[in-house]
């Protein structure tokens, strides 16, 4: 790859390399840790409105990102990079409109990074964050301002829509605050069900620092909500997701990995799965009436199993007697 460089001095006199550009098209951009000298910073405007950018992948050589690096990529679809980020200037993802999911390796426990960009992004965005003790993935909702005008007071009010800024203030500084993640669940799910069912498959998929009682609520609303968000699912089956290259959105988006996520939990009611699977045989996807036949058909068996089992009980015990009557 033809990357152009800079090379800078730090106020130690030592010397770095700014990164410029990218002279080839490139589908999946590398940033790459060092040139003749180390690579630590991304230059202002040094992929901005590049058609070509599906996948960034920032090394942890890198440390500040200037202003508008990936303004206005508008196929950019995941960022990957590390905490040792530590200075990130306004814009740099701004306007990447296919934009999905951020991958962060912690290395060194340093928040700043992903709070930036959620401050940088009013779109819903997708974390995946790998801590020392576990891996979290977070759906951040989207929001938007909305500008009022008081002409008796002769002031412009605004206003905040959608529940993507509150979610955003569980990032602090010095730490991500889990328990008030989840306890924002009531109002995302009444603000905008698609969104929710994302955020908690996302905690259920890998639920990091999960209380039972947060559990349980997902768990809940995704059985409460099962057919008519799977029947969603299956109608739009056959419309194109893109460019599928392993984020989040792209599993949400799989019919068979998305019904697969609700029946190994036993999210769908038996009697909704049947409904499901009419639906789908409508639609002549035998995949999934398949997997939809089996979920119903091993819960018959089930059924029959302890059945056979009460009924062997049942006659294991002399009339009359209450003690077990058994063969040698």
């Amino acid at each position: 790859m033809r990357y152009i460089f800079e090379e800078k001095n730090n106020k130690n006199e030592e010397k770095y390399l700014v990164i410029k550009g990218c002279e080839d098209t490139c589908r999946k951009l590398v940033i790459p840790e060092a040139g003749s000298l180390p690579v630590k910073v991304i230059g202002n405007h040094a992929f901005s409105s590049r058609k070509d950018l599906v996948e960034v992948v920032i090394p942890n050589t890198i440390h500040t990102i200037l202003g508008f690096a990936f303004h206005n990529c508008g196929n950019l679809k995941r960022i990957t990079l590390t905490d040792s980020v530590s200075e990130y200037l306004d814009g740099g993802t701004r306007q990447c409109e296919s934009l999905e999911e951020i991958e962060v390796f912690m290395e060194n426990g340093n928040n700043y990074i992903i709070r930036r960009i959620l401050e940088d992004n009013d779109r819903r965005l997708t974390f995946r964050i790998h801590m020392k003790d576990g891996d979290a993935l977070m759906v951040f909702p989207g929001f938007n301002y909305d500008f009022v005008e008081n002409t008796m007071a002769r002031t412009i009010q605004f206003a905040i829509e959608g529940t993507g800024y509150a979610y955003r203030e569980c990032v602090k500084s010095d730490q991500i605050n889990i328990r008030e993640y989840d306890n924002l669940f009531s109002k995302v799910s009444a603000d905008d069900k698609g969104t929710a069912e994302m955020i908690a498959m996302a905690r259920l998929l890998e639920p990091y620092e999960l209380s039972d009682d947060a559990r349980d609520t997902y768990g809940k609303w995704l059985l409460r909500h099962a057919l008519k968000s799977l029947t969603k699912v299956v109608k739009n089956m056959d419309l194109k997701s893109g460019d599928p290259i392993g984020t989040f959105y792209d599993y949400f988006q799989n019919a068979e990995e998305h019904i697969a996520f609700y029946l190994d939990r036993g999210l769908l009611d038996k009697g909704e799965a049947g409904k499901l699977a009419h639906i789908a045989a409508d639609r002549g996807i035998t995949a999934i009436v398949s997997m939809l036949m089996n979920y119903a058909e091993n819960d018959r068996d089930e059924r029959n199993s302890d059945s056979d089992v009460k009924k062997m009980d049942d006659s294991s015990v002399t009339k009359g007697t209450g003690f077990l009557e058994l063969d040698f």
